[in-house]
């Protein structure tokens, strides 16, 4: 298990207000998670069971199948009914459906309507073919799902890893990025594995699916992980918008002001008060993850050498390590040239191996800052390092 993801299966106390977000977030959606069939042999079956039977007791309907992939396509697979109630001891109780082709009548409404939740009495809807080999092309079964109650998460619990672009785990696609990879499968640094789990989740989305996850079941405590983590260990494709960097607003001031105070008492950053931030709130730029802002960044601009300077360049200690700041330097870099500013320049104490390795600045000396600048720098006395970059092809 990599560094990574044993930091992600670590959770402590302070990860518990996320977590119970969560919780509530989910109560009573719908999620539907298919089990490779290579998955259900492993060693720790068991426990990813036990993960499904925590789904299960916070009033998650779930519908369960058991797949095969084979050459590009997917198929149904004949679950252990007895090795699935052995290894879930008694937490769930299921209900066993059958399923045929799309042209058959045995997925009936009936079946798919929604049972009220029981605090006592969880049910997972366990998906049987009728036949060995139906296809989910032939089966029409998530359609038909879609169309009886909504979906809010299909899930595929299997055994590769997630790919790794550029470096960074791919932890979430915008679909129609997928989509791109799709088109052009030569060019694509997507592997074909993944390509191949793409399409079928570009259908799932196509269908009402708000999310679609494929995880790695190697990993300990994968779904869970998955799931209560703004990040998780696997790769979410999703149609709505997931991480957002973008300029703050001042709806965002008090949480880039508690954002910050935890390094501004370790004099990693300036000291900026929750007046100064508002007040100049439209230089800062933030990422956000699932609603909540991360990390940010601020810029300050000036016109009589046509620089800029990126300061404040903060991500939350739990996301470090996942390129966030990076991106937030970067699209500073992109924004400054893009307004047509020449030089981009950074004071910092602590981070210097960060800009210089991770964002391509250069050491600089004193006399290479704005005028102004030299001045607050000396008043300031916080013997920061100067890095800069230049914005010009």
């Amino acid at each position: 298990m990599t560094s990574r993801a044993i930091q992600h299966s670590e959770l402590k106390p302070s990860d518990l207000p996320g977590i119970l977000r969560y919780v509530q977030i989910f109560r009573d959606q719908t999620f539907v998670i298919g089990i490779d069939q290579a998955v259900t042999r492993a060693e720790n079956f068991s426990s990813i069971l036990q993960e499904i039977a925590v789904l299960a007791s916070l009033n998650i309907r779930l519908w369960l199948f058991v797949y095969d992939y084979e050459e590009c396509e997917f198929f149904f697979v004949n679950p252990n009914c007895s090795q699935f109630e052995k290894a879930i001891h008694g937490a769930i109780k299921w209900k066993q459906i059958s399923i045929q082709s799309e042209r058959d009548s045995a997925l009936a409404s009936k079946s798919l309507s929604n049972d009220e939740p029981s605090a006592n009495n969880h049910h997972v809807n366990l998906i049987k073919p009728s036949t060995e080999g139906l296809s989910f092309r032939e089966s029409g079964f998530l359609e038909r799902l879609c169309k009886s109650t909504p979906i809010h998460k299909l899930i595929f619990l299997g055994t590769n890893q997630c790919p790794v672009i550029n470096g960074e785990p791919l932890t979430n696609i915008a679909a129609d990025e997928l989509k791109d990879s799709l088109n052009d499968r030569v060019a694509s640094p997507l592997p074909n594995w993944f390509l191949d789990y793409g399409k079928l989740a570009i259908f799932a989305i196509e269908q009402g699916i708000e999310r679609v996850h494929i995880l790695n079941c190697k990993l300990h405590h994968a779904v869970l992980n998955e799931l209560f983590d703004k990040i998780g260990i696997g790769t979410m494709v999703h149609a709505n918008k997931y991480e957002i960097l973008r300029e703050a607003q001042f709806e965002d001031v008090p949480a880039i002001y508690h954002l910050t105070k935890n390094s501004v008492k370790k004099e990693t950053l300036l000291n900026r008060s929750i007046d100064t931030i508002q007040e100049k709130v439209s230089d800062y730029r933030v990422y956000e993850i699932d609603g909540s802002i991360v990390a940010c960044t601020c810029m300050q601009y000036f016109q009589s050498d046509r620089s800029v300077e990126i300061g404040s360049v903060f991500v939350q200690p739990y996301y470090n390590g996942r390129g966030i700041g990076r991106k937030l330097v970067n699209d500073a870099c992109e924004k400054a040239k893009a307004e047509g500013y020449h030089t981009a320049f950074v004071l910092t104490v602590n981070a210097a191996v960060f800009f210089e390795s991770k964002c391509a600045f250069s050491p600089g000396e004193l006399c290479d800052l704005p005028t102004e600048r030299q001045q607050t720098y000396r008043a300031n006395q916080r013997d920061s390092k100067v890095f800069k970059k230049e914005l010009t092809d």
